[in-house]
Formats: C-alpha cells, sequence, structure tokens
C-alpha cells in the first residue's frame, strides 16, 4: 500500500479478497495455502487457496485482532460478524472504534433477519426453509468445524445492529445501501450478489 492511500481492513474477506486492502480471514484455509502444494490440490478449495497466495491474505483469529490506535481509515465486514457471539462482535466493534482513524468508516454487511421473517410470515418461506436460511442451527458440524465458519450465532436487523453501534459509541449511523459509501474504496467491496439477503449499514468514529 502506498504512501497516502486508504489503510482499508477488509475483515472475514474469505475467497474474495481486493486489491490495496489488508485481506484478513480466520479460515484455516489460509494456513493450509501455505502448504508447497500446488492450489488444485486443495479440490473446492483451490479457488481460495489461489485467492490467499494472490493477494496475501493474512490468517487471524478474531480474539488476536489488533491494529495501533487511530491507524486505519476505514473497515469492512462482509456477511462475518453473524458468525461470532454477541458478546465476541460486541468486543471486536470496540476494537474498531479504537483502530479507526477520527472520523474513520465502519461498514458492515450482514444478513437480514427481518426480511427472512417477512418472508416467512408471508408465506413465501416454509418453516423449514426459514430455520435453515437463519443457519442457526448447525447442518453440517464436521465441515463447519474444519474449514471455517458454517453456523450462524447471532442475528441482526438494520434497526437492531445500528442501536448497537450507537451504544458501543460510533457516531453518524445509518442505513446504507449497496455500492454506497462515504468511503468509495469501501464501497467497491460490496458483493452485488449479496444485496437481495442483506442490509447496509455505516458508522463513524
Amino acid at each position: 500500500m502506498q504512501n497516502g492511500e486508504s489503510r482499508i481492513v477488509n475483515f472475514g474477506c474469505g475467497p474474495h479478497p481486493t486489491a490495496n486492502c489488508i485481506n484478513i480471514d480466520g479460515s484455516p484455509t489460509v494456513l493450509l495455502a501455505h502448504l508447497p502444494l500446488p492450489a488444485r490440490f486443495f479440490g473446492p478449495r483451490s479457488h481460495f487457496v489461489a485467492a490467499v497466495r494472490t493477494f496475501n491474505i493474512r490468517y487471524c483469529n478474531v480474539r488476536r485482532l489488533a491494529f495501533p490506535e487511530s491507524s486505519l481509515d476505514g473497515f469492512f465486514a462482509e456477511h462475518v460478524l453473524e458468525h461470532l457471539s454477541r458478546k465476541v462482535c460486541i468486543r471486536l466493534l470496540k476494537g474498531v472504534l479504537c483502530w479507526l482513524k477520527p472520523a474513520g468508516v465502519l461498514r458492515v454487511v450482514l444478513p437480514d433477519l427481518r426480511r427472512l421473517a417477512e418472508g416467512y410470515v408471508s408465506n413465501q418461506l416454509d418453516a423449514d426453509e426459514f430455520v435453515t436460511r437463519t443457519r442457526l442451527v448447525p447442518t453440517n458440524p464436521a465441515f463447519g468445524s474444519r474449514f471455517g465458519y458454517n453456523r450462524h450465532l447471532w442475528m441482526y436487523d438494520a434497526q437492531s445492529f445500528m442501536a448497537l453501534l450507537r451504544e458501543i459509541g460510533f457516531r453518524n449511523v445509518e442505513e446504507t445501501a449497496v455500492g454506497r459509501s462515504r468511503l468509495n474504496s469501501l464501497a467497491s467491496l460490496d458483493r452485488v450478489s449479496r444485496k437481495n439477503e442483506s442490509f447496509y449499514v455505516e458508522a463513524e468514529k
């Protein structure tokens, strides 16, 4: 990253890292990618392994994540925080508030519990599909434990998450939309394929 460029963290990037960001993921695949084996050896994870090697994705457990105080311009997390317990999520968000520069921007994209619930109430989803899509119940615990976080540990709607950010101390908290951000470098990280299941929230330090 060149001097003068924004310092942006793409947290939980998975196999979708972005150039000019600090790409971080806690999947064991990131560690496995450093083995001296061709990417194709990893089968369905080969794309992820190739991304780790190309973009130098850093491995970091959320509990060990740390940056100098007031050192980041932005922090991005898309479909990541729902895989954390509420307690761990709050601890991470407090850390982000410390790590951001004054007026630094947090952008979070999360699966929208309200949208799922409305789909169930309006009979667009039956009970089984509703429960499955919340992913609050593990469908394949062995796979999730070996290759990353597969289960949701908590879910939010835009209002509940914005209230949490305000409680932690973030300012100028607002719901936004796919591709619309106070920082162009954050907007470019959104995956459009997620927009119909997500809500988008931004806040400042």
